[in-house]
């Protein structure tokens, strides 16, 4: 998605730390999202690679497609996401924000190439 090395690193750890925070509130590799009304559970497959993927399509891609300066944004964005110990409240709002643009997705009629 980058070569930006200080941005790839930070996503990683956001992804991780998103990872780390699924599997201790849902005592799994799964997070609930609400589509429509109905309450599904999705699995995360890959463990923190797979959550990583998410962060690229439903963070960063916004980002990279709507502003030049995309990875300084997205740079300031990590770091207001992390703790040294895990995600900030801020992270996980964004991770909550995220999972809403999933299911807006889906609800549209599914998650296309991009996302």
């Amino acid at each position: 998605m980058t070569k930006n090395f200080e941005l790839n690193a930070l996503a990683s750890q956001f992804a991780a730390a998103v990872y780390d925070s699924v599997r201790q509130q849902n005592g799994g590799d799964w997070f609930p999202m609400t589509i429509g009304g109905a309450r599904i559970e999705v699995a995360v497959t890959d463990g923190a690679k797979g959550i990583r993927e998410l962060v690229d399509s439903f963070a960063l891609t916004p980002l990279k497609e709507g502003y030049q300066q995309w990875e300084r944004m997205g740079i300031v964005l990590m770091k207001k996401c992390l703790t040294g110990h895990g995600l900030t409240e801020f992270g996980g709002e964004i991770w909550k924000s995220m999972i809403a643009d999933m299911a807006e997705s889906l609800a549209e009629g599914g998650i296309d190439e991009k996302h």
